[in-house]
């Protein structure tokens, strides 16, 4: 009873401190969006020429500004070309792109409007082009939970997304075999892996360069 009687404080403390460490995470990443808004105003960034000629789409970029690529994201930021949802790309004429590269944006859209979403993303592509994906892996993060021991915790971000701000929750979820299927019945020729390391323009960290994947 007195060990009890011990443990009880400590662990409220603990909750205390998890909630400052939350309520400033938050306040830290409205303040972030909050600035970006206001570069914004002042900025418009000019439409990437490549010397290739060929046109990239970076959907849901967030921080990331590779100048390859016209940049959209529904958060404004100073480096976007677009402030737009990723569901509605009719900014963009039929067969636009070259390649539309999209990390962890898919696992955002409802379920029961993947394939419409996936249909929008293929028409703005040439009859040649790439849409290149990343999503979470199901299948990995079984093997995550089962390594570290049932720990919901060390899957529950990469599952159900940061839930700190309105965008930022999943509500679809992934493994090789589920998505192949999608792309194949909205029309894709062909499904491939990719490795972030050995395919071109992709010269920067994001979810799908495998840091995000560590182990508990």
């Amino acid at each position: 009873m007195n060990d009890f009687k011990a443990k009880q404080p400590r662990r409220v403390l603990r909750q205390l401190l998890s909630e400052f460490a939350w309520a400033g995470f938050v306040l830290r990443r409205r303040l972030k969006s909050r600035t970006l808004g206001l570069k914004r105003v002042f900025v418009r960034p000019k439409l990437p020429n490549n010397p290739d000629g060929k046109i990239l789409i970076h959907l849901g970029c967030g921080d990331i500004a590779s100048p390859e690529f016209i940049n959209v994201d529904a958060r404004p930021a100073p480096h976007l070309h677009y402030v737009r949802d990723a569901r509605d790309l009719s900014i963009f004429p039929d067969g636009y792109a070259d390649l539309v590269y999209a990390s962890h944006v898919l696992e955002h859209m409802p379920s029961p409007i993947l394939k419409n979403v996936l249909w929008e993303w293929r028409r703005i592509l040439k009859p040649d082009g790439v849409l290149r994906l990343s999503v979470p892996d199901f299948d990995a993060l079984l093997d995550i939970y089962q390594a570290c021991g049932h720990d919901i915790d060390s899957i529950a971000a990469r599952l159900m997304g940061g839930q700190d701000y309105a965008e930022n929750i999943h509500y679809s979820v992934f493994n090789s075999k589920y998505l192949s299927r999608l792309l194949i019945e909205v029309g894709f020729r062909s499904v491939r892996k990719w490795d972030p390391q050995k395919v071109d323009h992709h010269d920067f960290e994001d979810w799908a360069s495998g840091w995000c994947l560590q182990r508990c």
